[in-house]
């Protein structure tokens, strides 16, 4: 694991109004490390992932995405697509792909997003365009193949149970060529089968294409199992950091978030 780091939060706040979303947040993620965000309802993690992506601009503090180059740019003040152009792609609790499209469809949409085919491009249907959107179709089914859905790619989205339609969301994800994979809830609304199969997908997104993982899931064993390092949050603010043993064993957490047995945990 590399020692530079993907996100570089400091010091961040984030209010609506009167409430206080995010209060002082410092946190960090190594690249290609897989680093969680626990915490319960309210705690403030979702306003942190939309803090990550420019979807909320902090009235406070500063953070900082280093991408594949190696220049270090300041998300605050950035819009979503540009954060997603640096090469930070996201999904999301609720499901947000094209219900009425294919699987195919749905992660070529993702795979076209980054190549600027331009609307003139696009009408002329020139040697580049044709070029561009055949390797757009390869990188689709490369991925389909990758997440386990190449024998879906012609079925409606909308028909996916719920396990297939949270790869179908990481192949999109995946689809736009990230150096970090966002992912909000993904074993929502899994079984248990599905949340075994959706750990090993994670775990070799990270480990075959070498994206870093940011995961928000309530899940404690799905997460304890998954990552390497954790925060957790409550009211808006970081009350821990460390591994997942260190998390296990945290008095403050422990009264917090996990409760007074660590036993759903895994802990021993």
């Amino acid at each position: 694991m590399s020692e530079t780091r993907t996100f570089d939060v400091q010091d961040v706040t984030l209010r609506f109004g009167g409430v206080v979303s995010l209060s002082h947040v410092t946190l960090f993620q190594k690249s290609g490390e897989i680093l969680a965000v626990i915490g319960p309802n309210g705690a403030g993690k979702t306003s942190l992932f939309n803090s990550l992506t420019g979807v909320y601009q902090p009235q406070e503090g500063t953070i900082t995405f280093t991408g594949a180059n190696g220049r270090a740019t300041s998300i605050i003040g950035k819009k979503a697509h540009r954060v997603a152009a640096l090469g930070v792609a996201r999904t999301f609790q609720a499901s947000r792909m094209f219900s009425a499209l294919t699987v195919f469809e749905n992660v070529k949409i993702g795979a076209e997003s980054h190549r600027g085919f331009g609307a003139v491009g696009a009408m002329l249907r020139g040697p580049r365009t044709r070029r561009d959107e055949r390797e757009s179709d390869q990188d689709t089914l490369r991925l389909l193949e990758f997440v386990g859905l190449r024998n879906q790619a012609n079925t409606v989205s909308a028909s996916l149970s719920y396990g297939d339609r949270r790869r179908l969301e990481i192949a999109r994800g995946l689809a736009t060529k990230p150096q970090v994979l966002l992912l909000d809830e993904p074993a929502a609304g899994t079984n248990p089968a599905e949340k075994i199969e959706l750990t090993d997908l994670i775990r070799k997104v990270r480990d075959e294409m070498g994206v870093s993982i940011l995961l928000i899931e309530h899940d404690m064993k799905l997460v304890m199992s998954l990552a390497e390092r954790l925060y957790v949050l409550n009211f808006g603010s970081v009350i821990a950091e460390g591994t997942p043993d260190e998390i296990r064993a945290n008095p403050v957490v422990i009264e917090a978030y996990l409760g007074s047995s660590a036993s759903e945990t895994g802990g021993r």
